[in-house]
Parts: C-alpha cells; sequence; structure tokens
C-alpha cells in the first residue's frame, strides 16, 4: 500500500465526479446571483443546488451586504473547466477566475451570432486572444469545418467531465 506522499499531489487533490458535479452547479448559480442578481436561495434553486453547498464550495465567492443577505462577490479566482471549441472538436480548457470564464461565454455568445450570420466580425474580438494557454478558435473556415462534421458545440460553457482535461 502506497503512502499519501507518494501519490503524486495532483491525483491526491482531484476532485469526484460527484464533487465536480457539485462545484459546476454552485458556479452556476453564483453566476445567476451575478448576472441576473438573484438572492442565494433562488440562484441555487434554479442551479439545482442549495445555498450551504455554495457556501461550502464556493466561500470566496459570496460575501455578506450590510443587511445581511449573501450577495455574490464581483470576481474571485476559482478554477473552472470550460468547453471551447478547437480546432479538432471540443477542448476542456482551465479558466482561472471568473473573468476568464465571462470572456469564454462572451466568446460562446459570438459564436452563436456567427454560426447565425457567418460574419467576420463576430469574431473579431477574441482574435489572437487565449484562455490559459489556450488560442481561441476564430477562423472562419476552421468553425465551418467544425460546425459541418457537428463538433460546434455551443450549448454549456462548462466541461461535461474532469477526466477530460
Amino acid at each position: 500500500m502506497r503512502s499519501d506522499n507518494a501519490i503524486p499531489r495532483k491525483q491526491r487533490h482531484a476532485l469526484s465526479d460527484r464533487t465536480f458535479e457539485t462545484k459546476k452547479r454552485a458556479f452556476e448559480a453564483i453566476r445567476e446571483m451575478r448576472r441576473d442578481g438573484l438572492s442565494i436561495s433562488a440562484a441555487s434553486r434554479d442551479a439545482g443546488t442549495t445555498p450551504a453547498t455554495i457556501k461550502k464550495y464556493l466561500p470566496a465567492a459570496l460575501r455578506r451586504s450590510k443587511t445581511g443577505r449573501w450577495v455574490a462577490t464581483k470576481s474571485d479566482r476559482y478554477t473552472r473547466f470550460l468547453s471551447l471549441p478547437g480546432p479538432q472538436g471540443p477542448v476542456t480548457v482551465r479558466a482561472r477566475g471568473s473573468k476568464q470564464a465571462e470572456f469564454a461565454s462572451a466568446y460562446l455568445a459570438s459564436l452563436a451570432r456567427w454560426a447565425k450570420t457567418e460574419k467576420s466580425y463576430e469574431l473579431a474580438p477574441f482574435h489572437d486572444k487565449r484562455i490559459d494557454d489556450f488560442e481561441l478558435v476564430t477562423d472562419s473556415v476552421t468553425l465551418q469545418a467544425l460546425r459541418d462534421a457537428g463538433l460546434l458545440q455551443l450549448d454549456s460553457l462548462y466541461a461535461a467531465l474532469k477526466d477530460t482535461v
């Protein structure tokens, strides 16, 4: 039997699938609190989780207001696993903080508009931009090939499985 020190640090701190999905729902609730101004109760209900779970997994993304209500902070530094289109299909990317996640969300929204109109100006703000070490795909020819192959998935920002990283 191996001791804890013999197991690589990355494996010791790996999330279980259940924890990964729970944390994903907590991120969705925080996003709704920021975007729509929902209370922690309403956002957790919409995301399929509980306020206690959000407080447990993402405490630094919350603060108490002067009235004592829980509100989402303006931003956070939590790492999220996002699914973005890569040159050969969907790729799981590590976004470090809510600002990178918001940027990725704006990119997917622009891709969705591009998919309807094929206007290159939709993707111009994202040309030569990166999330972590991943360069965002903005080439129309590559994106058309991905769409034609059914690999341009724009319906979900968060990665479905943690094992794809």
